[in-house]
């Protein structure tokens, strides 16, 4: 039994431990779901007390940003107001400037015409000035020409009677010669003839008369020997005797046979000469014909020479009519553009078209203007006092004209660009404040524009610049 009670009891305590766990449980549980519903109260109290924040909020930003526009929205039509008070004055300056840009273009078009009259006048003096240089130069060339020619057939006559009197004096010489050899050699060749026949005749008479005595002697040889001995001693004499007389003469004959020789070198060194100074005067004739070449070439490089300075003369007034052309063309479309613009001058401009210089000089000699260097200052002087030349300052005016647009011109971009920058900003604060005002997933990502933190608001706000000084560039314009 005692076991038994003791089971129960520990079955008791289990339940109730179990009971307790349960309960813990079930109280864990509905904590958790106060928490939660807690959670959600809270998120929703405070969306409820942010979204009556950002109605009030909105509010103040949207009286805000009326009071900021309508001041915006002042400023604007003030310049809008001044800058149409500017546009009128301008145009009545336009208007005033016309009438006297009409008699500006009146008198440039007279003194166009009246230089155009004058260039017409010179290009005439300057043709005819032209025509006359190239008669003159024709004339002195044809001149020049004849007195070459004139010279040239001089010289060449001259040469030909040179040539003609040294050809008939070496001919004669030639002739001389010849028939001097001839004579010569006739008188040698008649004398060889002469003194060969009389020795033959004499060794004949001397053969017979030896062939005689020989016959004689023979007879006496036989008769007695001793008269043939002394006979024949003297036979050998003779014949000795007769030895040297054929020796002289044949010695007679070489000394005729070199005297022929020396007389065919003489005739062949007169030959030589001859043809020596044949070679001469064929040399000094080609050289002659060479320098009459030379003339030639020089007088045909001289012609061409004069029709390429003519051709180029003749290009260059025609490129000269045509660039007048061009310029007279480019004036009457500047004359042209200048009457368009006209109609768009102010009154201003039309009483007064061109503005003032500063006088730097007067500003220089007074002291305003400071420079360090006193070297650059004395050069400065010198640039300022040197006036130049008149042509230079022929467009000064026209310049000024230019000058003037362009900077019209520029000025109107620049207030274009401010105010299109100014709309761009306009449009970015309505852009925010609408933004602001509307809920949507989009705006509701982005920070708030119409928070509030410390006095400061989050609108991306950049305040317009404005130009500084508007009366000194409308004086500058004007």
């Amino acid at each position: 039994m005692p076991p038994k009670a003791g089971t129960g009891t520990r079955a008791k305590e289990m339940e109730e431990y179990d009971k307790e766990q349960f309960m813990l449980m079930q109280q864990r549980h509905k904590l958790q779901k106060d928490t939660q519903l807690e959670v959600r109260n809270t998120k929703y109290n405070m969306s409820r007390i942010q979204e009556s924040w950002l109605k009030i909020m909105r509010s103040a930003k949207t009286k805000q940003l009326k009071k900021q526009v309508e001041i915006i929205s002042q400023n604007h039509e003030r310049d809008v107001d001044r800058k149409d008070a500017i546009l009128q004055m301008l145009d009545r300056d336009l208007d005033e400037a016309e009438e006297q840009h009409q008699v500006a273009v009146r008198s440039h078009l007279l003194n166009v015409d009246r230089l155009h009259e004058i260039q017409q006048s010179r290009l005439l003096a300057l043709d005819e000035k032209f025509k006359r240089d190239v008669a003159t130069l024709q004339e002195e060339f044809r001149i020049e020409r004849e007195h070459i020619q004139e010279r040239h057939a001089l010289e060449k006559r001259e040469l030909a009677l040179i040539v003609e009197q040294v050809e008939r004096e070496e001919k004669n010489r030639e002739m001389a010669d010849i028939t001097d050899h001839q004579s010569q050699f006739e008188l040698i060749r008649n004398k060889n003839i002469e003194e060969d026949h009389q020795m033959r005749s004499g060794l004949e008479e001397q053969i017979e008369e030896t062939r005689a005595r020989c016959k004689d002697k023979l007879l006496t040889y036989e008769r007695s020997t001793e008269t043939s001995t002394a006979d024949y001693k003297e036979y050998l004499k003779r014949d000795s005797f007769l030895s040297d007389q054929v020796e002289k003469r044949l010695r007679q004959v070489e000394r005729m046979q070199a005297a022929i020789q020396h007389w065919k070198q003489k005739i062949a060194q007169n030959r030589q000469e001859c043809e020596d100074r044949n070679q001469q005067l064929r040399t000094e004739k080609d050289h002659i014909a060479k320098h009459f070449q030379e003339l030639k070439a020089k007088m045909n490089h001289f012609r061409s020479e004069g029709k390429k300075r003519l051709a180029d003369l003749t290009m260059n007034a025609r490129n000269c009519m045509k660039s007048l052309n061009d310029q007279l063309g480019l004036a009457e479309r500047i004359l042209k553009t200048a009457e368009l613009c006209r109609k768009f001058e102010t009154e201003r401009e039309k009483v007064l078209p061109f503005y003032l210089s500063r006088d730097i000089l007067q500003e220089f000699e007074e002291g305003e203007l400071e420079f360090g260097d006193e070297d650059l200052k004395e050069e400065i002087r010198k640039e300022l006092t040197d006036v130049g030349i008149d042509e230079w300052t022929y467009l000064d005016n026209f310049f000024k004209r230019f000058n003037k647009v362009k900077l019209d011109l520029h000025a109107v971009e620049q207030e274009g660009k401010r105010l299109t920058k100014e709309n761009v900003q306009l449009r970015s604060i309505l852009k925010q404040f609408l933004d602001g005002v509307s809920v949507n997933e989009d705006v509701l990502s982005a920070p708030n524009p119409l928070l509030v933190v410390n006095g400061k608001v989050n609108l991306n706000h950049v305040p317009v610049k404005r130009m500084a000084d508007k009366t000194a560039l409308r004086h500058g314009l004007s």
